[in-house]
Parts: C-alpha cells; sequence; structure tokens
C-alpha cells in the first residue's frame, strides 16, 4: 500500500517537493510437515521398519499409504496409535502404522493302513503291506482280494476294518482270510506198453514175412500178449534174440520187442547123374505102385516134420501142461489123417495108371 502522507504513485510535477512512500507487509512463515509409516506384528516383530511418505512436505498437501502383503502374516488393522492410512500433511510429523499377526496352519490329523492276508487256521499266507502310511485323515484308500495256490477267499476277518473306506486317526487293519481248497480224489491213470515181434536170421536181418509187427498196441500193464514160432522156407528156428523179451508173457509199461532167430538151412549137393538104365515097354505094374509108395513116404515124412513143428509151437504159446498134451493128440491125429490121405492119393495115381 502507499504511506501515509505519500504523494500519488503517479500524477503531475508540482513547486515544491512531492513524496511518494510505498508500505510494504512481510509475508508470514509457511508451514511444513512429515509423514511415515511401518508395518509390525501383534507381537512387535517389524515387518518393514520406518519409510518416508511426505517429507517437510507444505502442511495441508495429501497423502497416501498402502496394506502391504507379507508370507506367513495377514493384515488385522491399524495401531492404535497410528495415524490415517490416508490424509493431509499436518505440521509436524504423523506416523501411519500397518498391524500384521501369524497366519495360524490348523495341524492336519494323519493315519495309516494296512492289509495282509492269512488263512483259518493261522497261517499267514502274505504278510503286512501298508496300504497308506502317515497319510490325512479323510484320503481314500482300497485294498483287493488276492489269489493263493490251493486256498479259496472265504471274507473278512471279524478284527478287519473296511476292505475300502477313509483313513482315520491312528492306523487301521485290513485282514483277509481263506480257507484251504478240498482235497479232489485223482484217478490214477492207467499204465499202458506196447509189445511187438519179428523174425530174423542170424544175422538180424528180418526174413521175408517176419517183418516186425505189433502184437499187442498201447495195451493195459498186466495183461497178457502171445507170440508164435513160423516156418519159412530155407530156415529153422534157432532160439530166441539176446535182450528179446519172452515169447509169451505180461504186457509193461513201454515197448517189449519178441525176436525170434532162424538158421538158414545147408542147402544138399546134387548128386551125379546116374546113366540111364533102359527099360523095356513091358515094366509090370507092381514096380510102378513101389516107386508111387517109394515117394510117398519121403512127403510123409516131411509132413510129419512139419506137424512136429507145428506142436512145439503151439505148447510154447500154451501155458497149461494138459494144455500141451491134448495139442499133441490133436496134432498127431492130423498127422495120421496127412499120412492116409497121402497113401490114398499114391493108391488113386496108381488106379489111373492102371486104367491107362
Amino acid at each position: 500500500r502507499m504511506g501515509e502522507f505519500s504523494a500519488e504513485a503517479t500524477g503531475k510535477v508540482e513547486e515544491g517537493t512531492k513524496h511518494v512512500a510505498y508500505v510494504y507487509t512481510k509475508n508470514p512463515e509457511e508451514k511444513k510437515g512429515n509423514v511415515d509409516v511401518k508395518y509390525i506384528t501383534t507381537d512387535g516383530k517389524v515387518l518393514e521398519d520406518v519409510t518416508s511418505v511426505k517429507e517437510n512436505a507444505p502442511v495441508g498437501e495429501d497423502y497416501t499409504t498402502e496394506e502391504k502383503t507379507f508370507d506367513g502374516y495377514h493384515f488385522v488393522g491399524m495401531d492404535k496409535t497410528s495415524d490415517p492410512a490416508t490424509g493431509v500433511v499436518a505440521e509436524g510429523t504423523k506416523h501411519v502404522v500397518y498391524v500384521y499377526e501369524k497366519d495360524v496352519t490348523p495341524e492336519v490329523k494323519k493315519g495309516s493302513v494296512d492289509v495282509k492276508y492269512v488263512t483259518t487256521d493261522g497261517k499267514v499266507l502274505e504278510d503286512v503291506t501298508k496300504v497308506k502310511d502317515n497319510a490325512p485323515v479323510g484320503e481314500a484308500y482300497t485294498t483287493e482280494e488276492k489269489s493263493f495256490d490251493g486256498y479259496h477267499f472265504v471274507g473278512m476277518d471279524k478284527t478287519s476294518d473296511s476292505a475300502n473306506g477313509k483313513v482315520t486317526e491312528g492306523d487301521k487293519h485290513v485282514v483277509y482270510v481263506y480257507e484251504k481248497d478240498p482235497e479232489v480224489p485223482t484217478t490214477p491213470v492207467e499204465k499202458k506198453g506196447s509189445v511187438y515181434v519179428k523174425y530174423v536170421d542170424e544175422n538180424g536181418n528180418e526174413l521175408p514175412g517176419g517183418e516186425k509187427t505189433t502184437v499187442v498196441k498201447d495195451g493195459n500193464v498186466g495183461s497178457y500178449y502171445f507170440t508164435t514160432e513160423k516156418d519159412f522156407d530155407g530156415y529153422t528156428f534157432s532160439h530166441m534174440a539176446e535182450g528179446s523179451s519172452n515169447p509169451t508173457g505180461k504186457v509193461v509199461e513201454g515197448d517189449q520187442q519178441v525176436v525170434y532167430v532162424y538158421t538158414k538151412n545147408n542147402t544138399p549137393q546134387p548128386e551125379p547123374n546116374k546113366p540111364e538104365v533102359p527099360t523095356t515097354p513091358e515094366t509090370p505094374a507092381v514096380p510102378q505102385e513101389e516107386k508111387t509108395t517109394t515117394d510117398t513116404p519121403v512127403k510123409t515124412s516131411t509132413s510129419k516134420v512139419n506137424a512136429e513143428k507145428v506142436t512145439v509151437n503151439k505148447a510154447t504159446v500154451l501155458p497149461q501142461t494138459g494144455d500141451k498134451k491134448e495139442n499133441n493128440s490133436s496134432v498127431m491125429g492130423l498127422v495120421s489123417l496127412g499120412l492116409a490121405g497121402l497113401l490114398g492119393l499114391g493108391i488113386k495115381r496108381k488106379e489111373e495108371k492102371d486104367n491107362h
């Protein structure tokens, strides 16, 4: 403003002296203030130390702070001594204090489950094994019925916990019970055996018609088998081969072989040619009969030998003495009939010649 008695700040110069006086007033001093913040726990632990939010700021200036997060803690409110989290700067210092509380981890209850397999008489088929070990209560568990040779499942033991369920605090014991299978009678397998026969020479070669043949195929062990000698032209039975089974006997398990051995007959040397004796046309009939008769005994003799051989063969087959005697009698009867037949043949030839 202009001073008292001061001339106008502007105007015209007049005679004499004019005094223009300006009057100034000193401005008032500006007030300042501060704001800081810190984060603590309910039990006094400092999570974040004091930090400045506003420093020497004009009074009335706005300020803000923020809620922060800290692992294992949760915000519960402002400390009772705290200034507002947001506001304006005031002369002096404002202190903003956030308070936190430690998180409480609820205690998780644990439990275990095991299983075993036993028989009704207490035998352990499979010892205790863990299904759940120190698992949280409420967690699901399962067990299974198993198979064991010679046993069948009959149920859970009366003390057993459920085969399937949930873990509870403490231990659960699951017990499967089995019973021995009943004995099943087995039908004995009947033993079998086979018997073969062959006829060979002294060198072991099969004779024509005497090749290996089956006497018994897969017969019951203990049953009887029978073989006989055979006749082979030019050969005579000699003996049973070494290692041969008996001609007659019982079937045993496996294979048996009956081997007849024959010796080759000596071939008679031909007689030297005799000079022909001249004959007259008038040949008496009687000598012819004698010639015919002479041929007959030779054949008879051969037949008799064969008949006797047949008799021996049948005796080998028949185990009883009485049968052998009856067989010999029968054969002798056949021999007699054979001789009679040959004699009759000689007489018949004689009659035919006489007729001529």
